[in-house]
């Protein structure tokens, strides 16, 4: 799952063969999938640097569109500054991004397809989707149409990111459980950020160390 301390030191067309990131069709560009460990479930991964100014060619129309909103929405010359924004208008910097049109359907046709197939979902994505849950700087551009588009749908039931460093929990108004993991980028020297998720029929249960807090996200079937 890239994000944007991935897109800064390499770009894509070089970062997602050595991620091993599968491909759509013949577009080896996008790094958004989904896979099935078991019958069960279906994991979910979204690409939140479809729509963004880093990882793509300056040409490229999706780096081209991200320029564009983030004239439209940040008056900074410094986009990475959020001053001035109020409340989630702040994620309207260069740092974060968005899901694409195409990515969108993409995702739409997913979630139907799990339905159909009663499978539970697990959505992960390197930029958090629930206010709740994260720093008003570190969310997805169109995160309220990514939610809008999941709750349409019973089968989400846990989103996963990362990108806000200290970390964060919530459960939205329809009761998807959203965790932000903490980095281990800013762990003091001697501590650790890091766990592993035992998972249940009715419950996924993230087992933190040290900064990481151990989570439990109940849902029902």
């Amino acid at each position: 799952m890239i994000g944007n301390h991935c897109l800064y030191n390499l770009p894509r067309d070089k970062l997602l063969p050595l991620l091993n990131i599968p491909n759509h069709g013949d577009d080896c560009t996008h790094a958004y999938y989904d896979f099935s460990p078991t019958l069960g479930y279906r994991f979910v991964v979204l690409d939140g640097y479809d729509i963004s100014a880093i990882g793509w060619p300056h040409d490229h129309p999706n780096r081209l569109e991200a320029l564009k909103i983030l004239s439209e929405k940040n008056p900074n010359s410094d986009k990475n500054s959020p001053e001035g924004l109020k409340g989630v208008d702040r994620r309207f910097v260069m740092f974060n991004g968005a899901v694409g049109n195409k990515q969108m359907e993409w995702l739409d046709n997913v979630l139907k397809d799990a339905t159909n197939m009663k499978q539970k979902v697990i959505i992960c994505c390197h930029v958090p989707l629930d206010p709740g849950a994260t720093s008003k700087t570190t969310l997805l551009w169109n995160y309220d149409q990514v939610m809008d588009l999941i709750h349409q749908y019973d089968c989400v039931k846990v989103c996963l990111s990362g990108h806000n460093h200290q970390g964060g929990y919530s459960v939205d108004s329809r009761g998807v459980h959203h965790r932000v993991l903490d980095a281990a980028l800013e762990c003091p020297p001697g501590t650790n950020a890091f766990g592993y998720i035992d998972v249940y029929d009715n419950m996924l249960s993230l087992v933190g160390t040290d900064r990481m807090k151990s989570t439990d996200f109940c849902f029902d079937f």
